[in-house]
């Protein structure tokens, strides 16, 4: 099939028509973008950040070095807003509103300054541009300007309001310039109005020591007073001064609470050391380095530890080491496991669960306690008692001799309170009337043991009339009479009124009969009579 010139014209002619409106459509389609991307005007001049979703990913060297001298601890976005903000209002609603995409945000005081955003989807692109004939350095430095400017008046409004002293001096200790807090207090000092303007500045320092101890390697800080002419009061300042070359300054912080508060503790542990001086017992407190931070006289009284060794603030290891040399505490079997009991002193100590009698060579006794304290702190009270011990011991003493000299006797005694409580008996009494010879250590009381005397005996109404008579209240006289053991044995029982309405029964027997009158007298089964 062959084809003519006029249709291979036609052909040609529609292929370069397409072509030309595919280049046109191009053409008007990359316009179109680049119309979005870059604002009419002149080109930028200044910082240009780009920012994807709040998050910088591109920036002009000018524009890192604006954010470099700004450290914040926040993201580059709100670091960016923190520095053109101020100037620049409405800069943050125009970033945050996405429906332009080109926007123009003029600067607060400076015509010829402005703020260039553009939006291409996620993208923003922010550009800080000048209408002046500026060139690309102008326009970074005229805002970096402004934005110092504003950081000036900031510090200096600060400065003004902070309650903190501050001020510059020379090496001579001349003043070269203050804060308002640290006229104001010159003027209390010198007691000369509320004028604090340049003219009114005092001569000298309100610290004039502080020239002579400043040094040259670094800060150094200092606690020292100053009085107010206003109303004599000694006011207390904690002063930082920094050395800067030829100059130095000076940072005071007011220090009246620490230093009430140190006075306070001061006097608190002075009234607890006038109040431990005259206790017979024993103080030592160690701290949380475990070294002695507190005693009493009477801890060198009782250990014989000298006043002079105490007060070089001895460790608890070194203070029970002198304590054994001199024979304090108590000798172990196994000096090899002598530190550990020292540990063991120690945690016990802290935990408040201490408490040991010590009984020493010389025949005293000391009682020995810890206690634990706030901040790690422990203390040992060591309390002698050596009269009480010998007390108890003599005590004791003479309940064991009463006790043997009862057991001698061969009648039977008991010994029973006011409230009818079986106090003592002897072994005469527990093997006449019972079997059980450990029932000394029973709870007993005379209804029971009445119940055990009627058990064994022939009826009689005597035994009421000893329960009424030991619970009379009134002046009773001694008072005794007679039974017949079911054995037949013939017993006389006496009650006698003893101290603190106590009564003591003694049970003796008859004298031996003849065998004759001990068969007619012993009873008979068959004519027993009932019990009642």
């Amino acid at each position: 099939m062959s084809i003519g010139l006029t249709d291979l014209a036609m052909v040609t002619f529609a292929s370069l028509a397409c072509a030309g409106l595919l280049l046109r459509t191009m053409t008007t389609t990359v316009s179109t973008r680049r119309a979005r991307s870059v604002p009419t005007g002149d080109v930028t001049h200044g910082p240009v950040f780009l920012f994807r979703d709040k998050a910088l990913i591109d920036a002009t060297p000018d524009a890192i070095e604006m954010l470099s001298s700004h450290r914040l601890n926040t993201t580059e976005y709100e670091t960016a807003l923190h520095i053109l903000g101020p100037h620049f209002p409405g800069l943050r609603q125009k970033l945050e509103d996405a429906s332009e995409d080109q926007t123009v945000v003029e600067h607060a005081n400076n015509a010829a300054l402005f703020v260039a955003l553009t939006r291409d989807g996620a993208n923003t692109r922010l550009a800080i541009r000048s209408k002046a004939h500026d060139t690309h350095t102008d326009a970074g430095r005229m805002i970096e300007n402004d934005v110092l400017l504003a950081e000036l008046a900031m510090l200096r409004d600060m400065t003004d309001h902070t309650p903190q002293l501050i001020w510059q001096e020379d090496r001579d200790g001349k003043l070269i310039w203050a804060n308002q807090a640290y006229l104001s207090f010159s003027d209390r000092i010198t007691n000369r109005g509320s004028d604090v303007g340049p003219s009114a500045w005092p001569k000298s320092s309100v610290f004039p020591d502080l020239r002579e101890r400043t040094g040259n390697d670094g800060a150094s800080m200092r606690r020292i007073s100053a009085v107010t002419a206003d109303s004599l009061a000694e006011h207390w300042f904690d002063v930082t001064s920094v050395a800067r070359g030829d100059s130095s300054l000076h940072f005071a912080t007011d220090a009246n609470a620490a230093v009430r508060a140190d006075q306070e503790r001061r006097n608190f542990v002075q009234t607890l050391g006038k109040t431990f001086a005259h206790l017979s017992i024993g103080l030592a407190i160690f701290d949380k380095r475990r070294e002695l931070a507190m005693f009493n006289p009477a801890l060198p009284e009782l250990t014989g530890l000298s006043a002079t060794f105490l007060s070089g603030r001895p460790s608890i290891d070194t203070v029970l080491d002198r304590l054994r040399e001199t024979r304090i505490l108590p000798e172990p079997k196994n000096y090899a496991s002598w530190r550990e009991r020292f540990s063991a002193v120690e945690a016990s100590a802290k935990d408040g669960t201490y408490c040991e009698i010590w009984n020493l060579p010389d025949g005293r006794a000391f009682r020995v306690t810890g206690r634990p304290h706030p901040d790690g702190a422990f203390a040992f009270l060591i309390e002698d008692i050596t009269a009480e011990v010998s007390l108890t011991r003599r005590f004791r003493s003479d309940i064991e001799t009463g006790q043997a000299v009862l057991d001698t006797l061969t009648d039977a005694i008991a010994v029973f309170s006011s409230a009818g409580t079986l106090v003592m008996s002897n072994a005469a009494y527990a093997q006449l009337w019972s079997d059980n010879q450990s029932v000394g250590l029973e709870h007993r009381d005379l209804r029971s043991e009445l119940q055990t005397w009627r058990n064994r005996s022939t009826p009689t109404r005597m035994w009421s009339e000893l329960m009424d008579f030991a619970h009379m209240s009134a002046e009773r006289k001694p008072w005794v009479d007679h039974a017949i053991l079911e054995d037949g044995r013939n017993i006389t029982c006496h009650a006698d009124p003893i101290s603190g309405g106590m009564t003591m029964v003694r049970f003796t027997f008859a004298p031996p009969i003849k065998p004759v009158i001990q068969k007619l007298t012993m009873t008979d089964p068959a004519i027993r009579v009932t019990r009642r």
